[in-house]
């Protein structure tokens, strides 16, 4: 894992309200980073502005594709592929003619607050992945991440309200691209076809030997925790709801209709057993063009079950 964390300078504000962290370990909402000491300002410490917002994806975000399904060329981001980058902050688009000062700011892109945020951000995820990796999640305190990173625990709790947060996206970015890719999906294409092939395509690029050191990374950290286990198996009940609800309403199901569930689990059932294989044969040493074309292979044997029925398979001889 190559080091990133490094130690950000901040802006310090005298009128900013600072409070302790509960013994619970979330801070209390709109809580800020206490950095004074005696009245002098912490170094390493982010700016006061540096509140949650919506980030990156981080360690072990679920994989999207940056094309929409249906394009051979559609390239998948890394999932868990190291730390990700410092969250990106798009300038807002502006009238020219209207906005004066304001909307010249905005096409400057983000202040040197906003990239300091961003710079400390970056150095909290670097210093996590570092140390989990080195001791696995569960052995690493959000003290420790904080003091590799050099800044204040409070800092840490404002970007990453929980522990957890540091690996997994609260709302992954798949989700959105799952639903878009069922939403978006040509007249007479089914569900499944739709959200089986974006995941298979998805999952594909898992075998390309740049994902290989942050898939088996991620593996391994994940593995070693019962509680981030718990979180994954969470976000994916998360998201096979959310397919559901969408099937449903497309559907226009009865409530208490069973189709709409069935497909969904069936779909996201094909994304976790494709990750875990990934995941199994990285840490055997498999990876590139003979990984991904077993991803593929797989998945898409998967998916002509999900998408042509279960009732030929496995028939007793």
């Amino acid at each position: 894992m190559t080091r990133g964390a490094h130690a950000v300078d901040r802006t310090h504000q005298d009128d900013l309200p600072t409070e302790d962290v509960p013994a619970g370990g979330a801070l209390p909402a709109g809580a800020l980073p206490d950095d004074t000491r005696d009245g002098v300002p912490l170094a390493g410490t982010a700016p006061p502005d540096d509140a949650p917002a919506d980030g990156p994806p981080v360690a072990g975000d679920l994989p999207v594709p940056d094309e929409a399904v249906g394009t051979d060329t559609a390239a998948p981001p890394l999932p868990g592929a190291t730390a990700p980058a410092p969250a990106a902050t798009a300038a807002a688009p502006a009238d020219p003619g209207r906005g004066g000062r304001r909307n010249r700011r905005a096409l400057r892109g983000p202040g040197l607050r906003e990239r300091r945020r961003q710079q400390t951000r970056a150095a909290i995820v670097d210093a996590a992945a570092e140390l989990f990796a080195e001791r696995g999640f569960d052995a690493v305190s959000v003290v420790e991440i904080a003091q590799r990173a050099g800044v204040v625990e409070k800092t840490v709790f404002n970007h990453f309200p929980v522990k957890e947060g540091l690996v997994f996206e609260a709302d992954p970015p798949m989700r959105a691209a799952l639903l878009d890719a069922v939403r978006t999906r040509p007249a007479g294409e089914s569900v499944t076809a739709a959200a089986g092939t974006f995941v298979v395509r998805a999952m594909s690029g898992l075998g390309a030997p740049e994902a290989a050191a942050g898939v088996a990374e991620m593996a391994r950290i994940i593995r070693g925790s019962h509680t981030l286990q718990v979180r994954e198996r969470e976000i994916l009940g998360q998201l096979t709801s959310a397919l559901a609800e969408l099937i449903a309403e497309e559907t226009r199901a009865e409530p208490g209709e069973l189709a709409p569930g069935l497909a969904a689990h069936a779909v996201l059932a094909l994304y976790a057993a494709l990750l875990e294989l990934a995941r199994d044969r990285v840490l055997a040493g498999v990876t590139g063009p003979e990984l991904t074309a077993e991803l593929r292979a797989r998945g898409e044997r998967g998916l002509a079950l999900l998408q042509f029925g279960l009732a030929g398979y496995a028939k007793r001889r």
